[in-house]
């Protein structure tokens, strides 16, 4: 007698899967929230930690406001490989794509004297066409994005230090700096964080509404606590942004941006689609999906999201150095495995890989605090990659162990 393969229960104990296409994304996005929690816990355990070993310098408003600042760009350039991983590809090259657009910004700014938006767009339209170049290899002449995103990271780099001599653009002003470092009014900080949070509010209780309606189990323990979670993160940002100065421009980005990219990916065609290709790809192909369009439109929208991250860089640095960017591929990709997406594909949230690039930006933020060796830092950092992909493998493995009927 032959034998039926099911995967296993999803975290809410459903007896048995969803095998609709949206059924499948919807358990894809449940599974990762205690992912999501995990991480948030791991982050207060350390921050005490940091806290204490410090002597109180961690959790003063100041720091965390730098902690902030320093996660900013990390967590946007995450995102966005994010939504390349959810489909099973990889960008290797976006620490030297960040180095090439911050550049551009950086001599539009400088050189040509135009405004910081002016220097914006242009960086986003040049991470586009470095977006578009990888994803036509990858897509018309089916090289795989690692070896075409590898060459993209000497390639860009490259490029970079030819067109400036491996010498630093300097001189980008004030109002540049402040795409990154200025603040939002204490008063217009709280507005801003009393609106998101009624919106995550809404989100959430619509959310189990609409799986209940489907029949969906959702535990009002597990809602209770997520909303918990999430008053709790806008208290600990307002706290911040009355204790210092207001809520700094670069979070103004990655609220933008995430709240975007979260629409795009659970609300739209091409996120329903990018989760059914990553989870598998011939099966997308039958039922109609563009695959290669899809996959190029990923790989562009992670080039314009190339230009955002080379802005906050250069404004932060108020230059752009030779050294730009170095490693902050791998910083992107730990934080978007650390919150939750699987270098599989066909599982990953924005929101998980925010919390994951905070998580990340914690861990620098106090290895600097107790005064570790950049060289330290690295093996530090090292080892929490491999422990984030050793997890990463470990619940693929267990999500395809298959059950008997």
């Amino acid at each position: 007698m032959s034998q039926t393969r099911t995967v296993r229960a999803t975290e809410h104990g459903d007896p048995g899967p969803n095998t609709s296409p949206a059924g499948q994304v919807r358990s894809l996005l449940n599974l990762i929230d205690r992912r999501i929690l995990v991480g948030l816990l791991v982050f207060a355990v350390l921050a005490i930690i940091f806290h204490l070993e410090s002597d109180g310098v961690f959790f003063t408003t100041r720091n965390l406001s730098l902690l902030l600042r320093q996660a900013a760009a990390v967590a946007v350039l995450a995102a966005g490989v994010s939504i390349l991983m959810v489909m099973a590809e990889i960008d290797l090259s976006i620490g030297s794509a960040v180095f090439l657009t911050g550049i551009v910004a950086a001599k539009v700014q400088t050189e040509a004297g135009a405004p910081p938006i002016v220097a914006v767009i242009a960086a986003m339209a040049a991470g586009c066409v470095l977006g578009a170049w990888q994803g036509f290899w990858v897509v018309r002449l089916a090289v795989p994005s690692f070896i075409v995103t590898l060459a993209g990271l000497l390639a860009f780099r490259g490029i970079g230090l030819l067109w400036t001599d491996a010498n630093t653009v300097s001189g980008l002003g004030s109002s540049y700096a402040d795409l990154s470092e200025a603040f939002l009014p204490v008063q217009v900080s709280y507005i801003a964080l009393l609106v998101l949070l009624g919106a995550s509010v809404v989100v959430m209780v619509r959310r189990a509404r609409f799986d209940r309606r489907h029949g969906v189990p959702v535990e009002t323990n597990q809602l209770v606590l997520r909303l918990v979670v999430a008053a709790a993160f806008f208290a600990w940002l307002g706290w911040i942004a009355g204790g210092f100065l207001g809520i700094p421009t670069a979070l103004i980005w990655v609220a933008v941006l995430g709240v975007a990219l979260w629409f795009l990916m659970t609300k739209t065609t091409f996120g329903r689609n990018a989760y059914l290709i990553g989870s598998n790809r011939e099966a997308a192909r039958l039922s109609g999906i563009n695959v290669p369009r899809q996959i190029f439109l990923g790989f562009v929208l992670m080039g314009a999201i190339y230009g955002i991250g080379g802005v906050l860089t250069t404004a932060r640095l108020g230059s752009s150095t030779p050294g730009l960017g170095q490693n902050l591929e791998l910083d992107a990709i730990a934080a978007a495995v650390i919150g939750g997406t699987s270098l599989a594909g066909g599982i990953g949230t924005i929101p998980g890989v925010v919390a994951g690039a905070l998580l990340l930006a914690t861990i620098d933020n106090g290895m600097s605090l107790l005064n570790f060796s950049s060289f330290a830092q690295l093996v530090v950092k090292g080892l929490v990659l491999l422990l984030a992909l050793a997890a990463d493998t470990w619940a693929m493995r267990r999500r395809r162990q298959p059950t008997r009927e």
